[in-house]
């Protein structure tokens, strides 16, 4: 596992970290986005964007409060971007409060960007052909190292400011001395394991982890008493962290007009960069890196201080406390102390994707023709064929595609809206048998009473026709019945038109009528005349009071009342059905929407039909609410905008 991790359960499937993630280094499975550690290079920008926390960091406290338990000397050396992560801490406050936290010592990181910097002008002044792409970032090296290998040869042999410190504590300082970092870097935690540059930094803690430290131990950095710095002095490595701080130190020229120096700052200028720079299209004999907006940009800053603010802070803090004489013998002190480091290709490339297999997946996507490509960025890449490509190399989902998913999503709540008319159909047609057998039965009685009577030769024109009246009033009857079932089961498109409510509930029971017979269920009506009309499908509401009633009278299999009322609360036409059967325990009452959610028998209901009725109410801008109490009966209470004219 790499320094930057995914807790599945946390991420929302909302691909901020694949839309910011410089590298794609994310993985989509099953909806959930998890990091390839293979391509990560440490950045941090997924962490930032990740609203859930989803994207976490590494933990480094526990070993520093080990360190600090177990050992004799615990070395602090601060980056020096820590003024812009405590500006209202007073720099040997920071000192005093490390103290209590159980550090021996604190140092200044800024102490090490001022040896690479005379490094780097050695380096530029001696090798006046060879281009150089600064390793003073750690992120920058991750991603030459693991995305841009063949570049490896471009970046400057040199160690970064932190790994300089380092070397000057343990290989001269005080070689017994435990080494802690304390930075706005997360890729510095990948750097200490790199074996090119191991063993002298021995954790690396966030300015945001410090703080946790802080709190844990009860300590306001903002109240201690000043302090003071120990081991070498910096002086303009102070500057170092404010972007392009390096040119100045190293006393390199950043005049465009009159160098081949370029610094480049932000995730979005990085890529491209390097991208002109492989192929040939710019030349620059000096490439000064940065992802972040210079280190008092880093990810583990956490406040709301604007890049220019920081950067002014650090500035009056640098010439306020600047001794270059001080910092001159320092440098011949240490001078001498190795500060070159070698690199390792790290490249572990995707999968090839051929042209037949995007075009497969653009297919599915309905996305092959360019017209159709509609590049909104939803999925969290730049195109459609991105989104294609990185499907194939088994990174991404198709459903990662916002419009295909509505499309599925918008099918598949149409079988289930079909399939749960089936259901309810298939519940109520043993129930409509009866009922339908019963007239049927009369006209054949009739029919057999007419045909012995008129055979017998005891035909009375006035009790024929007796006969045929009731056999036409039992054949309407059946009619009727067969018709709205006909009409509850047909598949048509929704059609919204102005539906009188109790009109909707009069047909829902007329096919449930029987069956709330049968079951020794009585069903109340309590319509409130000349309701407002609302406008609706409305073969879809009958499905919705159908269920709900079917619903309530299963609820109640030794007998009970059902009511249906009809109203008009705010502006809004309310119904509700009301059972008296066995209620819903409290826990299960969140989760009655939920498709496939039942409480029924096996064989009885496949937990579809109130997923159903909660869409379909939706679809009509409305919401239904339930109430239940076990033992006493559940309500059901749906509610629908009423018709205005200046709506619509």
């Amino acid at each position: 596992m790499g320094v930057i991790f995914s807790v599945r359960e946390k991420c929302k499937g909302c691909y901020a970290c694949i839309r910011i993630c410089p590298t794609k280094a994310i993985k989509v499975e099953g909806g959930k986005a998890d990091v390839i550690s293979e391509r990560c290079i440490g950045c941090g920008t997924c962490v930032r964007v990740c609203m859930p926390k989803a994207k976490q960091v590494e933990k480094s406290t526990g070993e520093v409060w080990e360190l600090l338990t177990t050992c004799p000397s615990v070395i602090a050396t601060l980056d020096p971007s820590f003024l812009a992560a405590f500006p209202e801490v007073q720099p040997r406050q920071l000192v005093t409060a490390l103290k209590k936290l159980g550090f021996t010592e604190v140092m200044e990181a800024a102490f090490g960007a001022e040896l690479i910097a005379r490094e780097y002008n050695r380096l530029v002044n001696t090798d006046l052909e060879k281009p150089i792409i600064t390793s003073h970032c750690p992120v920058i090296v991750s991603y030459i190292q693991k995305h841009h290998p063949h570049l490896i040869d471009y970046l400057a042999p040199i160690v970064s400011p932190s790994i300089a410190m380092g070397r000057v504590i343990r290989w001269q300082y005080d070689p017994n001395a435990k080494v802690v970092f304390i930075g706005p870097c997360i890729a510095a935690k990948a750097e200490i394991r790199d074996e090119k540059v191991a063993g002298v930094v021995d954790v690396v803690l966030t300015f945001a982890e410090l703080k946790e430290m802080f709190q844990a131990k009860g300590v306001d950095p903002a109240t201690q008493k000043l302090g003071q710095f120990a081991g070498p002095k910096p002086c303009g490595g102070r500057g170092f962290s404010i972007a392009g701080g390096l040119l100045k130190l190293a006393k390199l020229s950043s005049d465009p007009l009159q160098s081949d120096t370029i610094v480049v700052k932000g995730r979005g200028h990085i890529s491209s960069v390097v991208k002109d720079f492989s192929q040939g299209k710019i030349h620059p004999h000096f490439l000064d890196l940065r992802l972040c907006q210079g280190c008092i940009g880093g990810p583990a800053i956490d406040n709301s201080l604007s890049i220019f603010a920081a950067q002014e802070i650090i500035t009056e803090y640098a010439v306020r406390e600047a001794d270059p004489v001080k910092t001159e013998k320092d440098l011949a002190k240490y001078g001498q102390i190795d500060l070159s480091r070698k690199f390792t290709c790290e490249y572990s490339p995707l999968p090839q994707a051929t042209e037949e297999e995007i075009e497969d997946v653009l297919k599915q996507l309905n996305r092959l023709g360019a017209e159709d490509q509609l590049n909104c960025g939803a999925c969290g890449y730049n195109s459609c064929r991105e989104l294609a490509i990185a499907v194939c190399q088994g990174v991404a989902e198709s459903e990662m595609c916002w419009p295909y998913l509505v499309k599925r999503l918008e099918s598949a709540q149409e079988e289930l809206i079909r399939a749960e008319k089936l259901t309810s159909l298939g519940q109520m047609a043993a129930s409509i048998a009866h009922e339908i057998n019963n007239p049927l039965a009369g006209v054949l009685i009739y029919t057999k009473l007419l045909s012995k009577k008129v055979a017998g030769g005891t035909f009375v024109e006035e009790e024929a026709l007796g006969y045929l009246s009731k056999m036409e009033s039992e054949l309407s009857r059946s009619s009727k019945i067969i018709r709205n079932l006909l009409d509850f089961a047909r598949q048509t498109e929704p059609l919204l038109r102005l539906v009188d409510i109790n009109q909707v509930l009069e047909q829902a029971l007329s096919l449930v009528g029987h069956q709330a017979q049968l079951q020794n269920v009585e069903v109340v009506r309590e319509f409130t005349p000349s309701l407002p009309e609302v406008t609706a499908d409305f073969d879809q509401l009958q499905q919705v009071f159908t269920n709900l009633t079917l619903n309530a009278i299963q609820a109640m299999p030794d007998g009970g009342k059902v009511s249906i009322r009809s109203s008009v609360v705010d502006s809004e036409i309310k119904v509700d059905v009301q059972d008296t059967g066995c209620g819903i325990p409290k826990e299960n009452l969140p989760k009655l929407f939920t498709p496939f959610f039942t409480t029924k028998e096996k064989g009885t209901g496949v937990g579809l039909g109130l997923a159903v009725v909660h869409g379909i109410i939706e679809r009509h801008k409305g919401r239904v609410k339930a109430k239940s109490e076990v033992g006493k009966g559940t309500t059901f209470s749906v509610y629908l905008g009423v018709y205005s004219d200046e709506k619509g």
